[in-house]
């Protein structure tokens, strides 16, 4: 695919700051799943949307960086404008890795079978379905086909006629032909599939190989990259130096692993090309990481956040929280594997803090003590029913 960086030409437009980063975040975040799934399942009309996309993020930075120029007027506004340049100079770099990724989806070469192994056990799968003439869901909105399909799946995006509608709102309305890229469980997007579809889904299961370990750490990385650019995000937002800082120690986590990935690859059996594919894929992921830290560091130069990004991360359906366990609560003298967060709030804990020290993806045989800060992530609304549990503060209403 030679798609790529055919920017039309520029020209400034009136547009809020608050709308051009929300879209490069969001974008740029879309793109990460997209440029896997094209990769994973060889999709090269996929990995070409990702390379139309990262287009779209440059043009977008190219308005972001002539609209801030026009609006410094003085010290106060270049000093709030520098975390704006550095989030908005992340999602580009973000969606450039993606790109890169995708690029890889070529006709007829599939990615190693070690990846295609281990990336069916993610917790949450991202499809894409287009939807058949006579499919029962269209005419139906989002939130109708949420209560009447009973699926629980969370549409990221839709493809109508060449235009990308991001995050649709409920009560968006289906129609036949539109290409919809939903995320949730493996059970419920096989569902979803079947009825937008009206046929089962393909299965993508491969024969296992000899080389998980290096599949699992791939994943490792993916997983590991994409939390890292939402806990830069909240230490920005609630302008925390310690989870920064937990990003700058992840990064250089990551920076091992993909050294190990990539000493390994070099002196396994496989033909060039497909150790250069894996090689590629693992310097991408870095790349993330690396973007992930960029963001992270803005909490760290002393200068203030920008109620712009604030506001922006705030509106997001999946966001990164903090849940100090306190004295006497259900949380207290528990088990992970006890409490069933992802079960019950689909809640994923990546990391506890404990007297400054951090304990990254603890096990269900993990046990809580008072004092422990969980941060998790997942969708705003179990967050909000588990801290309502727990008569525990969002991060909002937190005082220092």
């Amino acid at each position: 695919m030679h798609i790529r960086k055919r920017l039309k030409p520029i020209e400034y437009e009136a547009t809020p700051v608050r709308d051009l980063l929300t879209r490069m975040k969001t974008l740029s975040e879309l793109m990460i799943d997209l440029a896997y799934s094209a990769l994973l399942f060889s999709d090269e009309q996929l990995g070409g949307w990702v390379l139309e996309l990262e287009n779209h993020v440059d043009e977008l930075g190219y308005q972001l960086l002539m609209t801030l120029s026009l609006s410094v007027r003085d010290k106060k506004d270049a000093e709030l404008s520098v975390g704006l340049f550095g989030v908005a100079s992340s999602a580009n770099k973000i969606s450039d890795a993606a790109a890169d990724i995708a690029s890889l989806a070529r006709p007829g070469s599939h990615i190693h079978p070690i990846l295609n192994e281990v990336f069916q056990q993610v917790e949450e799968h991202l499809v894409q379905v287009t939807v058949a003439e006579d499919s029962d869901i269209v005419g139906q909105t989002i939130g109708q086909i949420w209560e009447a399909e009973d699926v629980s799946v969370d549409v990221i995006a839709v493809r109508r006629e060449g235009l990308w509608t991001l995050n649709p709102p409920r009560d968006f309305v289906i129609a036949p032909g539109d290409v919809i890229f939903a995320r949730g469980s493996g059970r419920e997007t096989d569902a979803f599939t079947e009825i937008a579809t009206g046929s089962m889904p393909e299965s993508h299961e491969t024969n296992r190989t000899t080389n998980g370990g290096l599949g699992h750490l791939m994943l490792q990385m993916k997983e590991l990259s994409e939390f890292m650019v939402s806990l830069a995000y909240a230490s920005v937002v609630h302008y925390d130096s310690e989870l920064a800082e937990e990003v700058g120690e992840l990064e250089e986590r990551l920076d091992e692993m993909c050294e190990m990935f990539i000493r390994q690859v070099l002196v396994m059996d496989a033909d060039v090309d497909k150790r250069w594919d894996l090689i590629r894929l693992a310097v991408s992921t870095e790349e993330i990481a690396d973007a992930a830290w960029e963001i992270a560091s803005i909490p760290l130069s002393g200068l203030e956040t920008h109620p712009v990004i604030a506001s922006i991360v705030n509106e997001a359906e999946e966001i990164v929280a903090r849940v100090p366990v306190r004295e006497g609560s259900p949380l207290e003298g528990r088990t992970l594997g006890e409490l069933a967060l992802e079960d019950r709030y689909g809640i994923y804990v990546q990391s506890v803090r404990r007297s400054g020290h951090w304990f990254h993806r603890p096990k269900d045989e993990f046990r809580l003590r008072a004092g422990d800060v969980l941060i998790v992530d997942g969708y705003r609304q179990g967050i909000q029913e588990l801290r309502e549990e727990l008569d525990v503060p969002g991060d909002s209403e937190r005082t220092s």
